[in-house]
């Protein structure tokens, strides 16, 4: 059978149409050399040939193609290395802000380069020695009393400074990621409609898939989320992809993914400002449907929010709940044990400035009842340290109204008064008071837990110490999801980045074979005028 006698014009036309396609292609990466989020774009061809239902019909002798065909536009990009891109995202994103708040706690309780509260411990116990050599002198015990009241005020100052940092944490939180989680989930939202719009005339929406990948890598950094698309017949055989976003591994009361967007809809993130407390921020999500979770803190497993909740309700020791976040040693873990530190000091020290003489307040022992001495008499106390709150806290100690306003001897001298009252020179008690320093106190949580057992200026050591190594673990841990996480997007963009050599050479590459169609197409022209033209001349 002789091959058509315009056949090897529709292959050559064939050529020209997909080589020009494809250096269209080329400079369109070019172009996009440096577009943030630019994918390397590509010209998918297939090769054209005779299609018969029947052998019986078909072709005889060789069977040559009829060409190359261009099946369309597509990208460079590889879902496994977005996947996992995304997870290792996840990860850096809760260490970093961990590692960020942490950082701030420590510049606070930095006790090496700042002379602080363990330098004012130090301080307070040389002037109780100073005082032994004359101690009912009110010049003296002024000294004293001036040095636990900086002491007090240096409490008060680190409360006020974690409060600050916790403050501040909470409002990274609700004005910054709950908001910008919230963008990102609406905006891809839209960019779903706009693809599926553009999907369904035929457009590939090559760039727009671009600013959606983007916008979901930054929102896999506050929470770990999975992409899943489903296709969707639209006809003539034909399918696109819906794009929908959930959170990996969480599912609702009915089993069902969270979804965080589907399709052109999404939720909503908020704190909840019902059940959240001075001491647990709890976060509410508002479902597509319109209901809402109340109960969400125990769906966020990654991610800056995952982070900034371990900051807000980590209590460490002092949790009383089974919640993980609570469970996290955060701001209010070390508010915690600073508090711990200053209730102590101030009972311990309270204790031994009982006295006999009248005073306003009756000593209470540990179960609240009124202390009677040998004679069955009732005894008061002098309080070194008071509260206007129920507990003494590192930010509610101060020195008691009475010690300030005293202008003679306050301290008590001796525990039990010598015959005649006269305890002008004794100093048994002060010794004591300098004493509670070099002895082991039992730290405990309000729920009797022990912390800690030691001296005071050890468990401030202790508190700092733990405070340390949590920053530089959680300082290792997000270096090395960060270096994953770079390793990852150094292969994502091996794969989708434009490179100029290899465009450059798929330029040349091309532009030969755009040539050659062109002669082909020559060598074509002068063998139908051959064959009209001068056959049988």
């Amino acid at each position: 059978m002789l091959r058509p006698t315009f056949l090897g014009f529709r292959t050559a036309t064939s050529g020209l149409k997909v080589n020009q396609s494809v250096m269209d292609v080329i400079g369109q990466n070019i172009s996009n050399i440096n577009t943030k989020g630019y994918t390397r774009q590509r010209l998918d061809t297939t090769s054209l040939a005779f299609n018969t239902s029947s052998i019986k019909f078909g072709p005889t002798g060789v069977v040559i193609g009829q060409g190359v065909n261009a099946n369309g536009t597509s990208q460079f990009r590889d879902p496994f290395l977005d996947l996992r891109y995304r997870t290792q995202a996840a990860k850096a994103g809760s260490e970093q802000v961990q590692t960020e708040a942490l950082g701030d706690l420590e510049k606070i309780m930095d006790e090496i380069n700042n002379d602080k509260i363990n330098e004012q411990f130090s301080h307070l116990v040389e002037q109780l020695r100073n005082l032994t050599s004359n101690p009912s002198d009110p010049v003296m015990e002024g000294v004293v009393r001036t040095s636990a009241q900086m002491l007090t005020q240096m409490f008060n100052n680190y409360s006020n400074q974690i409060d600050t940092v916790r403050d501040q944490q909470l409002n990274y939180l609700e004005d910054g990621a709950i908001v910008r989680v919230n963008q990102l989930m609406e905006n891809i939202s839209k960019l779903n409609k706009q693809i599926r719009d553009d999907n369904l005339s035929g457009n590939p929406a090559l760039e727009l898939n671009d600013q959606r990948n983007l916008l979901i890598d930054e929102l896999a950094d506050y929470m770990d989320i999975e992409v899943v698309t489903t296709p969707l017949p639209i006809g003539a055989g034909k399918t696109i992809d819906e794009l929908s976003i959930v959170l990996r591994g969480q599912t609702d009361a009915d089993g069902k993914s969270i979804k965080l967007v589907d399709n052109d809809q999404f939720g909503k993130l908020d704190i909840d400002k019902v059940n959240s407390t001075d001491d647990k921020v709890m976060l509410k999500f508002t479902k597509i449907d319109g209901t809402t979770d109340s109960d969400f803190n125990s769906k966020i497993k990654g991610g800056q929010i995952e982070g900034y909740l371990k900051i807000l309700n980590g209590k460490g020791d002092f949790a009383t709940g089974t919640d993980n976040f609570e469970k996290s040693q955060g701001v209010l873990y070390y508010r915690s044990m600073l508090d711990t530190l200053a209730s102590t000091f101030a009972n311990e020290m309270n204790k031994l400035n009982i006295s006999k003489e009248i005073s306003d307040i009756p000593a209470l022992d540990a179960d609240g009842n009124q202390v009677k001495d040998a004679e069955g008499n009732l005894m008061y106390e002098h309080p070194l340290f008071w509260s206007d709150e129920a507990e003494i806290t590192a930010g509610s100690i101060k020195i008691s109204q009475a010690w300030l306003k005293s202008t003679g001897s306050y301290l008590i001298n001796k525990n039990t008064p010598s015959e005649g009252n006269d305890d002008t020179g004794a100093t048994d008690n002060i010794l004591k008071m300098i004493d509670l320093f070099n002895k082991d106190h039992e730290f405990k949580t309000p729920g009797g837990v022990d912390i800690f057992k030691g001296k005071i200026q050890e468990f401030l050591a202790h508190t700092i110490t733990r405070l340390n190594l949590q920053k530089a673990d959680t300082q290792t841990s997000y270096d090395a999801y960060a270096e994953g996480q770079f390793q990852l997007d150094y292969a994502r963009s091996s794969m989708s980045s434009v490179d100029m050599n290899e465009e450059g050479v798929n330029l040349l590459q091309y532009s030969k074979s755009y040539n050659a169609s062109a002669r082909l197409m020559t060598v074509l022209d002068e063998m139908l005028d051959t064959l009209i033209n001068r056959m049988a001349v």
